[in-house]
């Protein structure tokens, strides 16, 4: 997972600068999840390595480490349309839908076997975590027929989201429906981040398929959750909302990514959300990024600046921090006006309309190829893309 998301960033350090030495990292970090972490005898992903000995057993492992473990691979399939790891990651992705999908809700369950209390929990991260790790950029590249069962399986997984998990009543995601105790305000996982993030991956499902219904739904409720996070005095984003129904207001670097993320979408069409962006950007900048070594921190606390969460942990690494500079990037240059320059790295040039900025749509307006040293066979494609939606 942890190394996944690292050789997500080097991706995303590419896709954005050009710069061919993080391709090559970022083709390394593949190269080694392809030869060292991927089963393919399986079709599933070890979640960790004990001196020889591959942890945990095949049925205990988890579908959101199965998730994040398909993040790497799914990047550099759409940065380069490699057809091994293209291959690879089609791979996981079946595997993963085939040995966990429930056949009685179609929710993708949390394991698969093993302990009985771990194959009982419903957890929202366990089906959302799918679409934005892999499912959404896999699904316009994939050959048939991979390809027309990942826009069904999107269609499937936002609906479910929907019917299963939001709560009109909280007006947020319930991250766990399997305890009857943990459903309330401040449970685990209801939050402003998988509640934004949920919302956002319904609406760019909606997006990609044509489903103004689907996209609609969620683009109602996105604004509501957007002025319930955000903390005019900091120009901030809180984190959620805590058992009693106060604001948790301490900032956090994944929630204000994917809030960031939800109001960049919605002011690609609507300029009103740039209000939010011209404040929570300099919050983002001013007390997240480390600008003497780099990277953000993981929370920061708005009273005291100087107490900082730490950069590096068992789920802080790399990912978010790359697709919020994305994300942010192409919004940006779209609202003023100006196209968006990605660096692709392709042996052949897909089809004009699999050329797609991350997770948006745009036309792309020119088109520049160049020979890659190191990489033989590639060639680094700059597309610059105008009118994002």
């Amino acid at each position: 997972r942890m190394r996944s998301r690292q050789t997500f960033f080097y991706g995303v350090a590419f896709h954005l600068t050009g710069d061919e030495r993080y391709l090559a990292l970022a083709r390394a970090g593949v190269e080694y999840l392809r030869a060292h972490d991927l089963d393919r005898g399986a079709r599933s992903a070890v979640s960790w390595w004990k001196g020889d000995e591959p942890h945990p057993p095949l049925g205990a492992r988890n579908a959101q480490d199965l998730a994040y473990a398909n993040l790497g691979p799914a990047f550099y399939a759409y940065l380069t349309r490699d057809p091994a790891v293209l291959a690879d990651a089609l791979l996981l992705y079946e595997g993963t839908f085939d040995r966990y999908t429930d056949p009685a809700t179609g929710l993708v369950r949390w394991a698969a076997g093993g302990v009985a209390s771990e194959t009982a929990r419903v957890e929202l991260v366990a089906s959302l975590d799918q679409v934005n790790a892999y499912a959404l950029l896999l699904a316009p590249i994939a050959p048939e027929p991979q390809r027309t069962r990942l826009r069904a399986d999107l269609a499937r997984i936002a609906r479910l989201l929907v019917d299963r998990f939001w709560s009109e009543e909280l007006g947020l995601f319930r991250g766990t429906i399997h305890d009857p105790l943990e459903r309330g305000l401040g449970s685990r996982h209801t939050d402003f981040g998988h509640t934004i993030k949920a919302l956002w991956m319904i609406e760019r499902t909606g997006a990609l398929l044509g489903d103004a219904k689907l996209s609609g739904w969620a683009r109602e409720r996105m604004p509501k959750v957007l002025e319930r996070a955000f903390l005019p005095r900091y120009g901030c984003w809180a984190s959620g909302v805590t058992r009693d129904g106060a604001i948790d207001a301490g900032v956090t670097w994944w929630i204000a990514a994917e809030l960031d993320q939800a109001a960049a979408t919605l002011a690609l069409t609507d300029r009103r959300y740039t209000g939010y962006l011209q404040r929570t950007w300099g919050c983002w900048l001013d007390l997240l990024v480390d600008r003497e070594h780099g990277e953000v921190w993981s929370w920061a606390d708005l009273d005291n600046p100087s107490r900082r969460g730490a950069k590096q942990h068992l789920w802080k690494n790399g990912y978010h921090s790359a697709e919020h500079a994305l994300v942010s990037y192409l919004a940006a240059q779209e609202i003023h006006g100006k196209p968006a320059t990605l660096h692709f790295a392709f042996a052949a040039m897909p089809p004009r309309e699999e050329l797609r900025p991350y997770f948006f749509s745009g036309e792309p307006s020119a088109v520049e190829e160049r020979p890659i040293e190191g990489h033989p066979g590639l060639r680094r494609v700059d597309v610059a893309f105008r009118h994002l939606r």
